[in-house]
């Protein structure tokens, strides 16, 4: 009796691993439907297509959209104002699939071993935020060649960055550039970053922005 529990205990994890490896990955909503959602929610909060087409609309792995103003993006959630008493509400980064913003942009959230991801060189990287922080965080990013001395070049990077502020200086852009860069080495699984060209412009009436060319090493 005592050999058959103990067998018993020992075969329960077993179990439940076998059957989480089983159980199919959630398939992400489509577009269709996503629109079909949100024009559900702008009846249910009474909206007329000017005012739902001006909300960023938020969607997550368990198939939830929200609708509402994005107001700041954390390491750990995402904060915006909701329908219909534009009160201040927050989801949890690490449930969001995609945003859709009003202006057309789309941010898609996806981990770095997401096995939906069967050609990383046909993604967007520009739009990727990778949901594991510290994965693009260890990349280092240097304009010293020695740093990567001996080290197998993986292939070239690039990265464009505009401030949001008119007075931005080089640092600013240049940090901003950087995080671009690492995100965009993180998917290529390099571990350090050269930069070899950068080009600011700042012209007068527009936003700061600089162009970066690089090359990516492990």
């Amino acid at each position: 009796m005592t050999r058959f529990l103990i067998t018993l205990f020992l075969l329960i994890p077993l179990y439940g691993c076998l059957r989480a490896q089983s159980q199919p990955d959630v398939a992400l909503m489509t577009d269709q439907e996503i629109s079909a959602r949100v024009a559900g929610l702008g009846k249910a909060y009474k909206l007329d297509s000017a005012a739902l087409a001006a909300l960023d609309k938020i969607i997550t792995y368990d198939r939830e959209v929200y609708l509402g103003k994005i107001y700041n993006i954390t390491f750990t959630d995402v904060r915006f104002t909701a329908p219909p008493a534009h009160k201040m509400t927050s989801v949890g980064k690490s449930r969001i699939s995609q945003i859709l913003y009003a202006d057309g942009r789309r941010d898609v959230f996806i981990a770095l071993d997401d096995r939906t991801v069967k050609e990383k060189g046909l993604v967007d990287s520009s739009k990727i935020i990778v949901k594991n922080q510290k994965e693009w965080m260890k990349v280092i990013v240097t304009e010293d060649p020695a740093t990567v001395n001996n080290l197998a070049e993986i292939g070239p990077l690039k990265a464009s960055y505009e401030a949001d502020m008119g007075n931005a200086d080089n640092d600013d852009l240049m940090r901003g550039a950087g995080v671009i860069l690492k995100k965009r080495a993180a998917l290529m699984k390099a571990r350090y970053v050269l930069i070899e060209t950068k080009f600011f412009k700042k012209s007068y009436g527009e936003l700061p922005r600089v162009e970066v060319t690089a090359r990516a090493f492990n």
